[in-house]
């Protein structure tokens, strides 16, 4: 790892990267251009297959200041976020996918905003599509059962004031939340390997009391491509239910039976539609909550331990109505998606 910058750090830049040679350059470098407020960047590479770590050493021999975490195995997206937990030094911890790309002036209004708002523990910028126009989220619409859907997802960035704007949750291409809540959390859970840590963070940072907010004057672009295949459903869909296992109290869950009953329902429904692997990976979600309950019985325990609030406080912020253009995209893609991930060995959040 190299050294870091004289001057205190106000934020540590984290990028996940997994066989990201393509986009990590433009992603690391857009960082590197927008150096107010004083901030260290970190990138991990979670065991790439590609050319990636020579890209790494050419970053890190053009600008000696990057720090670089070399992984021996993919640890996951939060897992490698926590890998360099304790080297970061600053107050704030950014948590960025490979293939952002941020806009120059995109970090301080972030960091304004926080510090001039302690009630809120987490904040997003506006993360645009690749043609800068269009949004690809303004944080993320929460479902009460759990399901996450990006806010604006398709609209006009024009359309979009500056003002803040609370959000039920923090969409996990690019955020920034401080560095006192993840010690306090013990990091980011790291158990569900990929895909749902930033609703499963949410779900936690609200149960602590805090807010979460998108600054629409802070913009990234991402190149993002909404898609669903076997491996990514019965990731998201294992996370899915182990949070609302470990986050909500019984008496809860029983509340929401009906709801709960309806979700699994339609996604059944939308396995069956898409085909015999679809319906393997919802099955499989199951089997591995089953494995997973003795780990998840003590994850509860830390959780509960870590509440300040009630569910119905929690879920006052979410939402009932599903998000229909996004669940209608889905349905009707026909194909391999555009990217495709083993969960044993890859990193892939571009294909969300």
């Amino acid at each position: 790892m190299s050294a870091g910058s004289e001057a205190e750090p106000v934020v540590s830049l984290v990028v996940v990267c997994y066989d990201g040679s393509e986009s990590l350059r433009a992603c690391v470098e857009s960082l590197l251009a927008d150096c107010m407020p004083e901030r260290e960047i970190f990138v991990v590479d979670n065991a790439s297959r590609d050319d990636s770590r020579d890209v790494i050493a050419a970053l890190a021999r053009d600008h000696p200041g990057l720090h670089v975490a070399l992984c021996s195995e993919n640890l996951g997206y939060a897992g490698a976020v926590n890998r360099v937990l304790p080297d970061c030094r600053g107050r704030y911890v950014g948590v960025l996918n490979m293939d952002i790309v941020a806009e120059p002036g995109w970090l301080a209004p972030l960091v304004t905003f926080l510090d001039e708002h302690p009630e809120v523990g987490a904040a997003n910028p506006l993360i645009a599509l690749q043609d800068g126009n269009t949004i690809n989220a303004l944080g993320q619409a929460v479902h009460i059962t759990g399901l996450g859907f990006n806010r604006g997802l398709g609209d006009a960035r024009a359309g979009v004031a500056s003002a803040p704007i609370a959000i039920a949750g923090i969409q996990g291409a690019a955020f920034l939340v401080r560095r006192a809540l993840l010690d306090e959390i013990g990091g980011m859970d790291a158990s569900g390997f990929l895909y749902h840590e930033d609703v499963n963070l949410s779900w936690l940072l609200r149960l602590m009391g805090h807010r979460l907010y998108c600054v629409p004057s802070s913009v990234v672009r991402h190149d993002y491509f909404l898609s669903m295949h076997p491996e990514k459903l019965f990731l998201l869909e294992r996370n899915r239910l182990a949070m609302l296992l470990t986050h909500l109290r019984p008496i809860t869950r029983l509340a929401l039976a009906p709801m709960l009953a309806l979700t699994e329902a339609m996604l059944w429904g939308y396995a069956l539609l898409r085909g015999p692997a679809f319906l393997r990976a919802k099955l499989r979600s199951y089997a591995w909550l089953w494995r997973t309950r003795g780990e998840r019985a003590e994850r509860r325990r830390r959780v509960q331990g870590l509440r300040q609030r009630g569910d119905a406080e929690l879920l006052g912020a979410m939402q009932w109505r599903y998000a229909w253009r996004q669940l209608a995209t889905l349905a009707t893609q026909k194909g391999a998606p555009r990217r495709h991930f083993d969960s044993g060995s890859s990193i892939d959040r571009g294909a969300d």
